[in-house]
């Protein structure tokens, strides 16, 4: 009986410390508020590739010349792949835009639905070059195999 009592016990905590990690994951509204769409300008830093959201870090510049690092956060790496997006797409110094919305707490925090790389090694892309766009598919640009064909 005691025996039987542990294991009970056992399998419970084991089944309530699965289930921490998916009571974590959030809503977009809780963290980002659709009513301030927000477009900043900065170079691209570093990307992070981690579940459940990946995150790009960028460089911008205000007015007055002082810098301060922005994070826009983006879909996991599975759905950044599968718009085409690589991870050797962006390079450091790269001037990107990201569009978005703004964290509801006013960090330098920003959820990302487009992003978009305009100048490189200084030159300037016309037109920029689309890396991210939440709302379009882009399936030439996934590789083979990951998409279902098209019929």
């Amino acid at each position: 009986m005691k025996k039987t009592t542990i294991l009970v016990f056992a399998v419970c905590a084991a089944v309530l410390a699965a289930a921490i990690p998916s009571i974590a994951h959030h809503a977009f509204s809780a963290e980002y508020d659709n009513t301030k769409p927000l477009t900043m300008k900065g170079k691209f830093v570093k990307m992070d590739w981690v579940n459940p959201h990946s995150w790009v870090h960028f460089e911008v510049t205000a007015s007055n010349g002082a810098k301060q690092v922005w994070q826009g956060e983006t879909p996991p790496p599975n759905q950044l792949i599968r718009q085409g997006w690589s991870r050797s797409e962006l390079k450091v110094g790269d001037e990107v835009q990201i569009a978005g919305f703004a964290a509801k707490d006013g960090s330098t925090k920003m959820w990302a639905s487009n992003v978009n790389i305009i100048a490189r090694d200084g030159k300037v892309l016309e037109p920029m070059k689309p890396v991210l766009n939440m709302f379009a598919q882009n399936p030439e640009a996934v590789p083979a195999g990951l998409l279902p064909p098209r019929q």
